[in-house]
C-alpha cells in the first residue's frame, strides 16, 4: 500500500510541473518574441521608445521599407504621432525642435503641403515656427522660402517690401536679409571690434572707439591730397593693384580712405549745415555709417579734375578691381 501511495504522488508531481511549464511558456515565450521583436525593429534604425506604436499600428513592414529614418523615429515615439501623416513624416527632413512633430500636424491642419511643411521647418526655430502658426494660412510661401538663405521670421517683410517696390521674389528676401526695408540709421547694430570683413552701411554703425588694426600711410606717389591712410590689407591690394594698372598704362591716385568718426561727423555736419539733413544725407553718410572709418575702403580718381566715370581708369577698374 505504501508503494502504490508514493506513485500516485509522483503523478502529481509531474501534473504540477507541466502545468508551470506551460504557465512560463505562456507567459515567456511571448516576452521572447517581443524582445527578439523589437530588436529586429530596433536593427531599422528605429529608437527603442519608438517601438511600441510601430507594433501598435502594424507598421514593422513599413519601417522595414524605411529604414533609418529620424524624421519617422522621430513622429513615431512621440505622442504627438498620428497614423493618417505617416507618409508625410517619412518625406520630411529632421529637425532637432522641441515641437517638430506636434509643429508638422499643425502646419497639414492649416492646410500646408508637404514641401511647404517642409521648408517651414528648416528656415524657423521652433520659437519662430509656433508664432508663425499663430497666424493664418501664408499663401505662396515658397515663393520665399525656396531660398536656401530665407528666414520664417521674415516672410512677412518679405511680402511686404515686395508689394510696396515690385521687386523680384529673390530681390526681395536679399534685400530684406540685408535690412533695407527698415527705416536708415535705425536700431542699427554697433561694432566695436576690426575685422577685414566688417560691413558698415544705414543699418550697422562703428563705434567712436573703432579704429582699423595695423593703419598704414599709402605711398604719396599714389596719393592727390597728402597722407593718406588705410588698413596694411587694403593699403597693400591698392598698391599692388595701381602698379599692375600703371603696366597698362592707366593712371589711378587715392583721394580719400581713412577717416576717423570724429572727421566723418566734422564732414556730415558741415554739408547739413550748409545744405539741411536730407541733403547732407544724400551726399555724406553720419557719423559711424561711413564705410571710410574701416580703414578697408579709399575714394580713386585719375587727377585732381575730371568726372571720374569718364575716365580710363574707371573703365579699367570695372574689368580688373
Amino acid at each position: 500500500m505504501a508503494i502504490k501511495k508514493k506513485v500516485r504522488l509522483s503523478k502529481k508531481v509531474y501534473i504540477v510541473f507541466g502545468v508551470l511549464i506551460v504557465a512560463l511558456l505562456v507567459v515567456f515565450v511571448p516576452m521572447i518574441y517581443s524582445e527578439i521583436e523589437k530588436n529586429e525593429i530596433v536593427s531599422y534604425g528605429y529608437s527603442v521608445e519608438a517601438v511600441d506604436n510601430i507594433k501598435k499600428y502594424g507598421l514593422k513592414d513599413y519601417v522595414r521599407n524605411h529604414k533609418d529614418n529620424k524624421t519617422l523615429d522621430s513622429a513615431l515615439k512621440s505622442k504627438e504621432f498620428k497614423k493618417d501623416n505617416l507618409e508625410v513624416y517619412e518625406r520630411l527632413d529632421y529637425q532637432d525642435q522641441e515641437n517638430f512633430v506636434l509643429h508638422i500636424n499643425q502646419l497639414l491642419e492649416k492646410g500646408y503641403v508637404t514641401e511647404e511643411v517642409n521648408r517651414i521647418l528648416a528656415t524657423g526655430t521652433d520659437q519662430e515656427v509656433t508664432k508663425f502658426l499663430e497666424q493664418d494660412r501664408f499663401t505662396n510661401i515658397l515663393r520665399y522660402l525656396k531660398f536656401d538663405y530665407a528666414k520664417l521670421a521674415y516672410v512677412e517683410r518679405y511680402r511686404d517690401y515686395q508689394t510696396e517696390n515690385g521687386t523680384m521674389d529673390q530681390d526681395a528676401v536679399v534685400q530684406v536679409n540685408i535690412g533695407l526695408d527698415r527705416p536708415f540709421y535705425e536700431d542699427a547694430t554697433l561694432i566695436h571690434d576690426f575685422s577685414v570683413d566688417v560691413l558698415a552701411n544705414k543699418y550697422r554703425q562703428l563705434s567712436e572707439n573703432y579704429i582699423p588694426e595695423d593703419l598704414q600711410e599709402i605711398p604719396s606717389d599714389y596719393t592727390l591730397n597728402g597722407q593718406q591712410l588705410m588698413a596694411r590689407v587694403a593699403r597693400d591690394a591698392f598698391v599692388e593693384m595701381v602698379e599692375d594698372a600703371s603696366q597698362e598704362g592707366i593712371t589711378m591716385k587715392a583721394r580719400s580712405s581713412y577717416r576717423t568718426y570724429q572727421e566723418q561727423e566734422e564732414l556730415y555736419n558741415e554739408y547739413k549745415d550748409l545744405y539741411g539733413e536730407k541733403r547732407a544725407d544724400e551726399i555724406a553718410a553720419r557719423p559711424g555709417f561711413s564705410e571710410h572709418q574701416t580703414g578697408l575702403v579709399i575714394d580713386i580718381a585719375e587727377s585732381q579734375t575730371g568726372v571720374f566715370a569718364n575716365s580710363d581708369a574707371f573703365h579699367w577698374l570695372q574689368q580688373h578691381a
